[in-house]
């Protein structure tokens, strides 16, 4: 009896943790380390945050998605982890909701902006997400956006949030740290901050 107890216990609380719902407060708690960029950090404590919400379809679930991948983005750019090991850690989110932080929108393509393209076939939005120095791009990240969207409602400078189904990431070919990451994003959406 006190074994079937323990493992009815063992499994409930295997349960709680796989079906756990990410916060705000988790999510804040990544910011320090971001703003420190302190990548292997971010990523190791994003990394536990995922593996105790694994069903988890919130958008702070989505939002530490992005997170743990910019880490171990960041990672490689300065020789923390290999392409190898990214590869192992990225490649199993496609298919996944993933939000970018807020960027501001801009006509140019400049690190860490957003530009938009829209015209009757097309409906994007690129941003190239790089660490504050500007000396590596970690993702390269296109939203092909599900709706027509009329560029005037997000005019330049204004915040901007894309996020979508992950549908495609490449690593660099070359290897090289001047750029890590392609990310590309379906379904997209885009909202502007209020």
């Amino acid at each position: 009896m006190r074994k079937l107890l323990t493992t009815i216990i063992l499994c409930f609380g295997i349960h709680q943790s796989y079906c756990q719902t990410l916060t705000d407060e988790d999510f804040k708690s990544l910011v320090p380390y971001l703003q420190k960029e302190d990548w292997k950090s971010a990523f190791i404590q994003s990394t536990k945050l995922l593996n105790s919400a694994e069903r988890d379809t919130s958008d702070y679930h989505a939002k530490i998605l992005y997170i743990n991948i910019f880490a171990a983005a960041g990672m490689v750019s300065v020789g923390d982890m290999t392409y190898s090991t990214l590869s192992k850690n990225v490649l199993k989110f496609k298919g996944r909701k993933v939000i970018m932080p807020f960027h501001p929108v801009s006509d140019v393509i400049p690190l860490s902006a957003t530009s938009l393209t829209v015209n009757d076939s097309v409906n994007q939005a690129f941003t190239s997400a790089a660490n504050s120095l500007g000396t590596n791009i970690f993702c390269f990240e296109t939203f092909e956006i599900k709706d027509k969207i009329n560029v005037a409602d997000f005019p330049e400078g204004s915040f901007i949030q894309c996020g979508g189904i992950l549908s495609k990431i490449e690593t660099n070919p070359n290897k090289s740290k001047i750029w890590v990451l392609r990310l590309t994003v379906s379904n997209a959406f885009i909202r502007k901050d209020n």
